[in-house]
């Protein structure tokens, strides 16, 4: 039966008439109007109710079945599984609870409620969080969610701005930035941004992203002016924005060294070297220098390169160059805040020039023996020592060892100087002998040397130190012999030290039982390690002679009767003194006799000597490694003769 449209709005006692049938509004409802008179109250009894129709009697007491519920009626059976009811519900879950919350208790274990807070109570409000809780911050309305440690913001947003920024100059032209990390805001960060002022703040660079990306701290900020004061601000990027700008920073980049002054260029075979006046460091030390060459008069130059070995002190060395080739050369120092300005060009032209290190050492001289007194030592043979040298390849050049002083083995008498030894514009002495007291003519003195002899008694001083002939730019090393001690007539009385390379021979200023010790020597590197020449001899005593200096120095004799002992080969050692004899002594106990010369020379590795016929040379072309350059060296160790280089 289709569905009536009753008219709306209708007075009492209005009637409606549909499919031949007539209603009529009693002022609460419409009531079927039958044979013109409504059904009165109660007319419809039950008897008079079909069985299939549905009452309140029949469904309160079940006789109203499924199968007589329409289709579309709801049912407890038709109610979905999952379907949330109150019947479903706990007893414990109050959906208006007194407090207007739902907790954690109210739910499944499974489920998570929110808690809405402040940022200052939160601690309070949520003082055990389990991972995964989240709450919401009604002062900021951001959502977080504790995860095991920390609480996190997911809710999306830009960024916080970084915050405790400190900045390190690294260069002239670089600052590093250090920082803490702004809040995430529900996204990482994936890059920063800088903007700087070099204005104390009144303009600022438009910002700048890292590139290539850079998200940890610190950051380094390049393409900056030296020696400029500079603020900088930092920016934070995410995928929700930038950050707002963090505080400024100040930082001053560093100062460069100033331009190296007064160069003067020396060519060589192969190499040129460069003198110069150092420039201001700008405050950091220098690390190093760096060369620029040009050939072809200073229209073009090549990149500047770094000396290697580095070397801060003038002057420098440039190698690996051509031959006979003219360059201009610009130098600019390097320090730990980068490479200063470049010095004005010198000229210079490669020759057939060379550069060595030689050390020349004369004959050591012999030691004395006296009757009744003790033996002054032999002095120590001149020594010269000379860097940088400049030779000529395939130039000749002449070089003699002097041999050691003879020893004395009479009663009376000293031994014997050493020999010069020459090379390279030098003719140095070898080393004096020791006075003695003969008794016929009474005290002979000391002689002089490259290092003087030591005296035999109170009234015999100790020899004085000649050189010889030095070469211009060459050190020479040599000093005078000990003075002997004692009383004249006292017998046994110690004598003097012959003079060393380093020092002078031991003195013996009163009545004493022991003698002199022999000057020390001077070290050398030369071969590559460290090596003492020129040491003088040893004073004698009847109570003891003395040692030798360190350097060759042979030994005083070291009691009545005994023998002095020689200086060593080929270091120019002094000899020691004979200990006191009677007159009538043979030659079984005699001084000691002075040490030979020697000739060491260093040159780069690049070049080659020749040793000539007569000399000999227990050492050629020796490679060794001085400061990291590869070197080598020759040791010549006896004769006359000539060396060359190619």
């Amino acid at each position: 039966m289709p569905a009536i449209s009753f008219p709306a709005s209708p007075s009492v006692n209005d009637t409606f008439t549909s499919n031949g049938k007539t209603w009529q509004w009693n002022g609460t409802f419409w009531s079927l109007v039958v044979s013109g008179a409504s059904v009165a109250d109660g007319s419809v009894s039950t008897a008079k109710i079909a069985d299939s129709a549905i009452t309140a009697a029949k469904i309160a007491d079940g006789t109203v079945v499924a199968a007589e519920i329409a289709n579309n009626a709801i049912t407890t059976d038709k109610i979905a599984t999952g379907a949330v009811t109150a019947a479903k519900l706990g007893n414990d879950i109050q959906l208006t609870p007194p407090d207007g919350s739902i907790t954690q208790a109210k739910l499944a274990a499974s489920l998570s409620g929110i808690t809405v807070t402040t940022t200052a109570n939160r601690g309070t409000a949520v003082p055990s969080p389990f991972t995964g809780q989240t709450i919401y911050l009604s002062d900021v309305k951001r959502v977080q969610i504790w995860d095991g440690s920390t609480w996190m913001f997911i809710s999306n947003g830009a960024p916080g701005a970084p915050t405790s920024l400190s900045a390190t100059p690294l260069s002239t032209t670089s600052v590093s930035v250090a920082f803490t990390t702004g809040t995430i805001n529900g996204a990482g960060v994936t890059n920063y941004k800088y903007a700087y002022s070099s204005d104390a703040g009144s303009t600022y660079s438009e910002y700048a992203a890292f590139d290539p990306v850079d998200i940890t701290s610190p950051v380094v900020i390049s393409g900056l002016t030296g020696s400029t004061a500079y603020l900088i601000k930092l920016r934070a990027v995410s995928d929700f924005g930038d950050s707002a700008d963090s505080s400024p920073v100040s930082v001053t980049t560093l100062t460069a060294p100033s331009a190296p002054t007064s160069l003067v260029a020396t060519g060589y075979y192969l190499s040129a070297q460069i003198s110069f006046t150092p420039g201001a460091d700008g405050g950091s030390a220098l690390t190093n220098y760096e060369y620029a060459l040009s050939t072809n008069g200073g229209s073009t130059y090549g990149s500047f390169t770094a000396l290697s070995p580095t070397n801060t002190t003038s002057p420098i060395d440039i190698t690996g160059l051509a031959n006979n080739t003219t360059y201009s050369v610009k130098l600019r120092a390097v320090s730990t805040a980068g490479s200063g300005a470049e010095s004005s060009a010198v000229s210079v032209t490669t020759n057939q020039n060379m550069l060595i290190s030689y050390l020349v050492v004369a004959g050591g001289g012999g030691g004395g023996r006296s009757p009744n007194v003790g033996g002054g030592g032999g002095g120590a043979g001149g020594v010269a020592v000379k860097t940088n040298h400049s030779i000529s390849m395939g130039t000749n050049y002449g070089l003699s060892i002097g041999a050691g002083g003879a020893a004395y083995s009479g009663y009376d008498g000293g031994g014997n100087n050493g020999s010069p030894s020459s090379g390279f514009g030098n003719t140095l002495n070898g080393g004096g002998t020791s006075g003695y007291y003969n008794r016929n003519t009474g005290y002979v003195a000391s002689t002089s040397g490259g290092s003087g002899g030591g005296g035999a008694h109170a009234y015999n001083t100790g020899g004085a130190s000649v050189p010889g002939t030095v070469a211009a730019g060459a050190t020479f090393y040599g000093n005078a012999g000990g003075n002997g001690g004692g009383v004249n007539g006292t017998t046994g009385l110690p004598g003097g030290g012959g003079g060393g390379a380093g020092a002078v021979g031991g003195i013996v200023n009163s009545i004493s039982p022991y003698a002199g010790a022999g000057g020390v020597g001077i070290s050398n590197s030369l071969t590559g390690s460290a090596v003492f020449v020129g040491g003088g001899g040893g004073g004698s005593t009847s109570e003891g002679g003395q040692v030798g200096g360190n350097g060759g120095g042979g030994a005083g004799g070291q009691g009545s009767s005994y023998p002095g002992t020689a200086g060593t080969v080929n270091t120019g050692g002094g000899g020691g003194g004979a200990g006191p004899t009677g007159y009538d002594v043979g030659a079984a106990n005699p001084s000691g006799a002075g040490g030979s010369g020697v000739i060491v020379l260093q040159y780069s590795a690049s070049q080659t000597i020749t040793v000539g016929a007569g000399l000999t040379a227990s050492h050629t072309n020796t490679a060794i490694t001085v400061n990291g350059v590869s070197m080598k060296y020759t040791r010549i160790t006896a004769g006359s003769g000539n060396v060359s280089w190619s």
